[in-house]
């Protein structure tokens, strides 16, 4: 699993780079034995918080089968994100 935090506007560019994050460490790092990378983008600006999902290529049914009964859903990462924020404001 990747994780990747930006403060900031979530932009396609931020999408593509994990998209080509997860792809390159599915192709040349991970080992046989593994299950295919997830990323996970968490982005909070001023307006709102966004979490996405990446997954490799081709594997959109790997997600639904796989990890959606173990991970979180992106609202959930989204309150989660804004939680630690409200609490990080007074530190």
């Amino acid at each position: 699993m990747l994780i990747d935090l930006k403060i900031g506007k979530l932009t396609h560019r931020d999408l593509g780079q994990m998209q080509m994050y997860v792809n390159f460490y599915d192709r040349d790092v991970m080992n046989d034995d593994e299950n295919p990378t997830i990323g996970i983008i968490l982005c909070r600006d001023k307006k709102e918080t966004i979490a996405r999902y990446t997954l490799p290529e081709d594997n959109t049914q790997i997600f639904a089968s796989k990890y959606k009964l173990y991970l979180p859903t992106e609202d959930e990462l989204i309150r989660e994100v804004d939680y630690v924020a409200k609490r990080l404001e007074g530190v």
